[in-house]
């Protein structure tokens, strides 16, 4: 069986990048179209992974074959730092209760070991989920069962670092696309051989026997993303028009947009930038869990990290 463990839809709201935060959102896709389109490529079961919310999970929920998923995004509040927890098979008591720790992970991360809730640290070499240091990886190894070692938008050295760090400590490995948009979705997944339904997954998936496959990131995969975002909220605003032409306000954004679509050149610039501030980060990362081990009782293993340097 096979599952794309990391995907969006509109559900996760809108993007916190300045200054178009209030205008685009972090993905439009939709939790039906891409249900069909995971089914079409492959996938024999589907999640979805919104940021902070399971409302998109919950509207394809019925199937059978559906895992409710959710990106949380947990805060070391003494530090004010962000990581990103994916959890998979959460209910929606869960999930109330997940929203209202969040905000200290240090609180979080035991109710999860208590609700024996399966979390993953997510795309943990990028700065995507903040700038985690050792010695705070450190502190979320003992909880997370996974670490997802392929990630469909993250750069091959970033998904070498996140495995050696799975493998010296002994984590499951957790694959998935983290397409914002329809284009990556199936194409980064987990294979397990003997699981032949949800149940049987989610139990295999606990004891590690799955496999990571399929497509990871590279330079111009972000300008791509920016392009296919950028179209999706134009065409967005534009049916919004469609639908209430006399609204000045959407006439202005409309208008706008039309015009500002030659700064989408900076969205490029500025994406190649953020990969390699990516890898110098992925590169300080490794020599500061090189340097402090985290997870003192297992330091042996930590000759795994060297060798990826």
């Amino acid at each position: 069986m096979k599952l794309d463990a990391h995907v969006h839809t509109h559900y996760s709201g809108n993007t916190t990048i300045y200054p178009v935060s209030r205008i685009l959102k972090e993905s439009y896709n939709t939790p039906e179209k891409l249900y069909w389109l995971a089914k079409e490529r492959g996938m024999d079961l589907v999640t979805i992974t919104d940021h902070d919310s399971i409302d998109g999970a919950l509207t394809i929920a019925h199937r059978s074959d559906v895992i409710i998923g959710c990106e949380v995004t947990a805060i070391f509040a003494e530090e004010g730092t962000e990581c990103h927890i994916g959890v998979l098979g959460i209910n929606e008591e869960q999930h109330r209760e997940i929203q209202k720790l969040r905000h200290n992970v240090r609180e979080l991360m035991p109710y999860l070991k208590q609700q024996e809730i399966f979390s993953t640290l997510n795309h943990l070499a990028s700065l995507s989920a903040g700038r985690l240091t050792a010695a705070q990886i450190g502190f979320l190894l003992p909880w997370i069962n996974a670490i997802e070692t392929r990630n469909g938008t993250r750069l091959p050295s970033q998904n070498r670092t996140a495995s050696a760090l799975a493998q010296a400590h002994g984590k499951v490995t957790v694959g998935g696309s983290d397409s914002h948009t329809y284009r990556g979705i199936g194409h980064t997944y987990m294979v397990c051989e003997r699981a032949r339904n949800r149940e049987e997954f989610m139990s295999e998936l606990r004891m590690g026997r799955v496999s990571v496959e399929g497509a990871q990131g590279h330079y111009l995969l972000l300008t791509s993303e920016i392009f296919r975002l950028a179209a999706r909220m134009y065409g967005d605003h534009v049916m919004k028009l469609i639908g209430d032409p006399l609204n000045w306000r959407r006439q202005l954004t409309v208008l706008g947009m039309t015009l500002g679509w030659p700064l989408t050149m900076v969205a490029v610039l500025g994406s190649l930038i953020h990969y390699f501030q990516d890898e110098r980060y992925n590169h300080g990362l490794l020599l500061d869990l090189v340097a402090q081990p985290p997870y003192p009782a297992l330091r042996v293993p930590v000759q795994v990290l060297e060798s990826v340097i």
